[in-house]
């Protein structure tokens, strides 16, 4: 069964108008980043720069009514026309209502620009968390030493 079977038979269990919205952003999105991996994970349809879930850019996920579409680094986007919704560090979605909403040109050029951005994005994210392991390491390795009670000195003979 291929990739857009699996996303089919997910999108089945959406009412037909949420379905048509979604086909129209998978278009788009495809469209898009037409070199990425398409997949299903947490109830979304991801697209990412490998096979990795951990390298997703974009998501579409189908909510009751509408759809969202997501951009996990969004927050960096240049969003002229003001679609973008959320307050986090990284990402921005924008909620899509009607179909006519998913036409929108406004979101084919975030797309783009999400993708050609990707790459590095994920670089970036990937490099930061190496980095935060690596302190919290070296603090727990401090925090074991200091923890370790000291040894009597052996007696010689």
């Amino acid at each position: 069964m291929s990739v857009a079977d699996i996303v089919e038979e997910f999108l089945s269990n959406y009412p037909d108008q949420v379905q048509s919205i979604i086909r129209e952003l998978r278009g788009i999105v495809r469209k898009a980043m037409s070199k990425s991996h398409e997949s299903l994970y947490y109830d979304a349809i991801n697209y990412s720069i490998s096979d990795s879930p951990l390298d997703r850019i974009c998501y579409i996920s189908p909510v009751r009514g509408r759809a969202t579409l997501g951009f996990l680094f969004g927050a960096k986007l240049d969003d002229r026309y003001h679609l973008l919704q959320g307050i986090g560090k990284r990402a921005r979605h924008i909620k899509v209502r009607t179909l006519e909403e998913a036409r929108n040109p406004a979101l084919k050029e975030l797309a783009k620009a999400a993708w050609a951005d990707g790459a590095n994005s994920v670089a970036r994210m990937k490099q930061t968390i190496r980095e935060r392991r690596a302190v919290r390491r070296q603090r727990a390795a401090v925090r074991s030493r200091s923890r370790r009670v000291p040894r009597s000195p052996r007696k010689r003979r």
